[in-house]
Formats: structure tokens, C-alpha cells, sequence
């Protein structure tokens, strides 16, 4: 300290020299409300390494975990300690959201460092609570047991089947989520796979909205994936075993069928059911999945033309839809009504079936008939929607018109249930701006060779399914093309129910933005039923109410995986891996994508985002050089196209891996050893 010039010395300015803490028990950072929303949790950081600086580093960390605690919560566990010493920090900074560093060793609290981050702005304390009251009970009810389904309990996830977290996102408007509901989780799902030979589960719903977030009910999930004929013991001792199953590894909660309950036949069955039922329960449940799996194969059942032609059905119908004088709600009613019988249905089978196909050829590469290459080369072998928009990006790129490419991708947007996403029609100078190619777009050939095809031949013939390999592959490439020519069509539906819902709002001048607060079953009733007030101010009283109550329920944390009603209040994030896709190994500079910020060049980036649904396909007319996603199953949309491409990509990684990488700059994924590596 000599050596310093008096003149910068200020006498008030105090050296602080802090003691090592060496091996700590537990070292990381607590934040007293949630940085992001100022909602009232404490968000805790921490891991048991010994070192005090992976935390603080903000880079990727595998050993970090994450506890998310509602400030009222009183069983408090380890952290019981802590937060009452943030507590008194919070009485001397009043208002403030504190950023704390600490290290705990020897049952003893040392502080390393509290920063105040900004003012907070909770005036809803009361509102939150009294909602997670009321969540609370419901979840309770829920849990219960239920007379038309197996199963002591349940559980809630909110990516185990048609992936709403990835779909919908987390928190989505009103609107959106109903919606989704109506169009597919309330009944059409169920039918078509009763429709399939699976047990029928209705009248119980698949999503549960559970304060604004859509959930699974994990209980009515697994029952649908029962054969509709084996017997009530069989299925008792199956559901049990599968929700035990899913209690004690939350992380498989978005990949439940590839690694949890068997849906069909494949070489993976004896590996998901274990020691769980007898031999001839075993030889029973068996039996009646090979029924399913071979209804399904068999080209005499041509089920795939059948579920094309009922989307044939539906194109008619929207143009008829274009042409007639009916006004707003009806044909937003006509349209809901036939995109659940030719859209949504249809689309429900051809997702199966491609999912069947996808299982199986998975389930040939775990047993080494065939090699991860093989499957690779399968799924980049055929032309897909990104060809297409590329294909047709070319020819406006050389002076083409537009026209064809509005016709058929127009009505596509980013977050496919949000009146408010524009889509590509009227955002394309957005989403296709500076778009560029990849170098590579040449499909591979896929050939199987003679020794594979036999052992593919075996199994089917083993099994006693009517169907050869080649007959295999060209129904498993038929159904997985015909899945997103499916999502085409049905979507175009979508489209023009908020064509219609923005010319509505118009004229009673209510904006696109607040339409996202108009639920779907407000507008169905206005159909049948003559109210004494006018539609606007009906309309106007549900936008209010919706928005104050959408600001509160935002405010809300809950986990991905919700067991009981304890974790409203204190739960851990899950640590998960993420679906590698492809055995590719890249490095890049990544770029976090946001629909509320302007789209910046994509090209050579590794592209981070939440969610992404078909409407997000635009990304890959920009040559981007990988994808990561926070939500995603290895089944889902991005996952598949990015199998396609032969895009290396991370697909549904979780939040605490997200929020590292998005705070970081330049990374490399190594698909072949799982590896998220950050450089920067």
C-alpha cells in the first residue's frame, strides 16, 4: 500500500481481506427473488464440490444444482440457517433484490459477498399465496384416486406427451392454451388412440392448467398407452410400477415412451417392464401390444392414406370456409370443429405412427442390428419442410415470386398458438432476412445391407408382424414425411381462426395483443348462446380479468415435474442431459433467440431458444451450426428435423443448463460423448 499515491486514497475507502473458506460443505449464490419477475423466491445456486468459484464463474457447471423456495415456506431443511441470515439482509436493504455469495462448512454461514441487484416490485404477496392455497387443493384432488383409471396417484409433467412446455412455453396466454386444449388434449387425443386399440380414457383430460402453466396428468397419460384388452389386474400392476418408475427418475419425465412404458411392440419391450408382472401376465401384455404394433404396420389397414384423406378433407373445407359470407364466430366455430375431425385427429394418428417407426428403428439400434449411423442416414435420406422453404427461398432469391411459398408456408408462425406471433407471410422480411444455405444440403443414401436386412426380416417374422424390412422402412419414411405434411394442414386452420379473431377484434376495437386474453370457449359459446350483453363487453371483461390474473400466475414458480403439493413451495430443477442429436462435433458462437428482440444474423451460430415449435422452422434457412433448446423430447418436432438435417443440436437440455449456457458466449457440442463444453 506504499506504493499508492496519497492523492487517490480516499480516507473514507475501507480494504476488506477476506479468509479462505478451504472445502467448503456447500458454496454458491442465493438471489432473494426471482431476478427475472421479482417474484417472491428465493432462488439458490449451489454446489458440494469444495470450490468456492464454479457458482460465481456463470459457466456451465454439471454439478450445480438449483432449489427454488416460496419466501412463506417454513420447512426450510438445510437451508433452514441461510435464509434467515438473508432475512435480516433483507430488513436492511428494504426493496432491494439481493445477490448473496456464501459457503457453508461446519454448520457455519459465511457471507462472501451481498449485493443489492434493483428495487423490487411485489405489491401481489397476498394474491400468490392465496393461489398457491387453492393449487394446492386441487393437486390434492388430483392425486386421488380415479374410478375410470388405474393407478394410486399421479403426477405432473409438463413435457411427457404432445410436449405443451415446448409447444405452448411455460406460461402462455389464455388464448393459446385454450386452444390447445379444445383442438387436441381435451378429447382428440384420447379417440385417436382408442382409435389404435388403446385403452379409452375418456372423459378425463390430458393437460392440466395449474396457475397458468399447462401440465401432463402423468396417471390419464400412461392409461393411454394400455392395450384397450388386457385386464384390470395387469393394468393396475403396470401403472403403478410406471408412476414409481417416473417418481424415482424425474429426468425421464419428456422421454417416458422411449424409456419408460412400451406403447407398442419393439426389441426394447423386456428392458421397460422388468420384474413387474408375472410370466403369463408378461406373455398376455406382449400379445396385446403385437396386436397394436401389427394393426398399425400391415398394409392391408393402409392407415396412413386414411388419415390423408381426411386432411384432404379439411384443405376443401377451409377454402369453403374463405369463400362463405358467415361472419367471425362462425366460422371460428366451423373451423375448431373440423380441424379436431380432419386436422388435429388425423395428424394424432400420422404422429403416431411415425413415433412407432421411430421406436422401433431406436430399439434395432440399442440391440446392434442396426448402428447409430444407419439411423442417421435414414432420417437425412428423405426431402422435408426445411427442403421445401429452401427450395422456394432459392427461386425468390433469383427473382421468383413469393406466391407459391406464401400459399404453402405462409400461415406458419413462431409459437403456432399465439394470435400475437406473426406469421411468415407477414413477418417475412424478418425471419428470412440475410437467410443463407448450408453448404451440404444433399440428402443421404440409405442402404441397408443384406446381413442387417436379414436380421430386421428375423425379428418381424420372430414376432409374427406382416411386414418385411423394406416394407418397414418405406412406411417408417411415409409416416414420418406425411407427420409434418400433417402439421402443414392443420395449422392453416389455426391461421385463420385468428384471421378471423383479429377481423372480429377490429370491429369491436379490441387489439391483436389483447386477443391473446380471449379464451377459445368464450368464443364457442357466443355461437350457441344469445347473452343480454354485447359481445364487446363480454369480450372486454374476460381481457381484464385474464390480465390481472395472467400478472399474478406469471409470478408463480413450479417445477418441471410436480409430485405433490409440497413442491409448489420448495423444489429442486431437475439436472438433465438433453436429446443429442446426431454424432457430430461443432463449436461456435451461440445466439439466444427472442420473439420480443429483433432476429440478428444466424448464420454460423449455435442458436439457443426456450421453445420451439414447426413455426421456428425459419431458423434453418439461416445455415446456422447447431441448435440447443431448453424444452424437447427426442420424439419432438425440433428433434426430428434436426435428425433430418443432420443438424447437431441439444434438444431439451432444462432450465438450470439453459441459464448457464445463455450467459455464456462460444461453446462446442461433442454429440458422440453427450458433452456440452463451454469455451467462453
Amino acid at each position: 500500500l506504499k506504493f499508492i499515491s496519497k492523492k487517490l486514497i480516499n480516507q473514507k475507502d475501507k480494504i476488506i481481506i477476506q479468509e479462505l473458506i478451504f472445502k467448503p460443505k456447500i458454496s454458491g449464490v442465493i438471489f432473494s427473488s426471482d431476478i427475472n419477475n421479482d417474484s417472491p423466491y428465493y432462488i439458490i445456486n449451489f454446489d458440494r464440490s469444495g470450490k468456492t468459484n464454479l457458482i460465481t464463474s456463470g459457466k456451465k457447471n454439471s454439478s450445480m444444482q438449483t432449489i427454488v423456495i416460496y419466501k412463506e415456506t417454513k420447512n426450510l431443511g438445510i437451508f433452514h440457517k441461510l435464509i434467515n441470515v438473508i432475512k435480516k439482509f433483507e430488513i436492511i436493504f428494504k426493496d432491494k433484490v439481493l445477490d448473496v455469495e456464501f459457503a457453508v462448512k461446519n454448520n457455519k454461514i459465511y457471507i462472501f459477498q451481498c449485493r443489492n441487484l434493483k428495487k423490487i416490485k411485489i405489491n401481489n404477496n397476498d394474491t400468490i399465496k392465496e393461489n398457491l392455497i387453492n393449487l394446492k387443493k386441487k393437486i390434492i384432488k388430483l392425486k386421488k384416486k380415479n374410478p375410470y383409471l388405474c393407478g394410486e396417484t399421479t403426477y405432473f409433467s409438463n413435457m411427457s406427451d404432445w410436449n405443451p412446455a415446448e409447444i405452448l412455453g411455460n406460461k402462455p396466454k389464455p388464448l393459446g392454451i385454450s386452444l390447445y386444449k379444445e383442438l387436441i388434449t381435451n378429447s382428440v387425443w384420447a379417440q385417436q388412440r382408442a382409435e389404435y386399440g388403446y385403452k379409452d380414457v375418456r372423459p378425463n383430460h390430458l393437460l392440466i392448467n395449474l396457475a397458468g402453466s399447462p401440465y401432463i396428468d402423468l396417471r390419464t397419460d400412461l392409461n393411454s398407452f394400455l392395450p384397450a384388452n388386457i385386464n384390470q389386474t395387469i393394468q393396475r400392476k403396470l401403472i403403478n410400477f410406471f408412476l414409481k418408475n417416473l417418481k424415482r427418475n424425474k429426468s425421464l419425465h419428456d422421454k417416458i415412451e422411449f424409456e419408460v412404458i412400451p406403447t407398442i411392440f419393439d426389441a426394447d419391450f423386456e428392458k421397460k417392464i422388468k420384474n413387474t408382472l408375472s410370466i403369463n401376465e408378461k406373455i398376455e401384455y406382449k400379445k396385446q401390444l403385437k396386436i397394436i404394433t401389427n394393426n398399425i404396420l400391415d398394409k392391408k389397414n393402409d392407415i396412413l392414406n386414411k388419415e390423408v384423406n381426411k386432411l384432404n378433407k379439411l384443405e376443401k373445407k377451409i377454402l369453403q370456409l374463405k369463400k362463405s359470407n358467415l361472419s367471425e364466430i362462425q366460422n371460428i366455430y366451423f373451423l375448431i370443429e373440423e380441424c379436431k375431425k380432419n386436422g388435429t385427429l388425423p395428424f394424432a394418428g400420422l404422429a403416431r405412427c411415425a413415433f412407432i417407426s421411430n421406436s422401433i428403428i431406436k430399439s434395432f439400434v440399442n440391440k446392434n442390428i442396426l448402428d447409430e449411423k444407419d439411423k442417421l442416414n435414414f432420417y437425412e435420406s428423405f426431402f422435408n419442410i426445411s427442403n421445401f422453404i429452401n427450395k422456394n427461398l432459392l427461386k425468390i432469391k433469383k427473382g421468383g415470386s413469393k406466391k407459391i411459398f406464401f400459399n404453402k408456408l405462409g400461415h406458419l408462425r413462431p409459437l403456432t398458438y399465439s394470435i400475437e406471433s406473426k406469421n411468415y407471410q407477414e413477418n417475412f422480411s424478418t425471419y428470412f432476412k440475410d437467410f443463407k444455405f448450408s453448404k451440404n444440403k444433399g440428402r443421404k443414401k440409405f442402404i441397408l445391407n443384406n446381413k442387417k436386412e436379414i436380421a430386421i426380416n428375423k425379428f418381424f417374422k420372430k414376432n409374427s408382424f406382416k411386414i418385411s424390412a423394406k416394407s418397414f422402412f418405406a412406411f417408417a419414411k411415409k409416416s414420418t414425411q406425411l407427420r409434418e405434411y400433417s402439421k402443414l394442414i392443420f395449422t392453416k386452420c389455426i391461421n385463420e381462426i385468428f384471421i378471423n379473431l383479429c377481423s372480429l377484434g377490429k370491429e369491436m376495437n379490441i387489439n391483436r395483443k389483447d386477443m391473446e386474453f380471449v379464451t377459445i370457449n368464450k368464443l364457442i359459446e357466443s355461437y350457441s348462446n344469445l347473452n343480454n350483453s354485447k359481445l364487446k363487453k363480454i369480450f372486454n371483461k374476460e381481457i381484464t380479468d385474464n390480465k390481472k390474473n395472467h400478472k399474478i400466475l406469471y409470478k408463480i414458480k413450479l417445477p418441471d415435474f410436480i409430485e405433490n403439493h409440497k413442491d409448489l413451495y420448495f423444489h429442486k430443477l431437475i439436472n438433465v442431459n438433453g436429446n443429442f442429436i446426431t454424432n457430430k462435433k461443432i463449436h461456435g458462437k451461440i445466439y439466444e433467440i427472442k420473439l420480443e428482440k429483433k432476429i440478428a444474423n444466424l448464420n454460423n451460430k449455435v442458436v439457443l431458444i426456450e421453445n420451439a415449435d414447426p413455426g421456428y422452422d425459419f431458423i434453418f434457412s439461416h445455415n446456422i451450426k447447431g441448435l440447443i433448446t431448453k424444452y424437447g423430447g427426442p420424439n419432438s418436432h425440433m428433434a426430428i428435423r434436426c435428425m433430418e438435417l443432420g443438424l447437431p443440436a441439444v434438444i431439451g437440455i432444462g432450465e438450470n443448463n439453459y441459464n448457464s449456457l445463455s450467459n455464456s458466449t462460444f461453446l462446442e457440442i461433442d454429440c458422440d460423448l453427450k458433452k456440452v463444453n463451454v469455451i467462453t
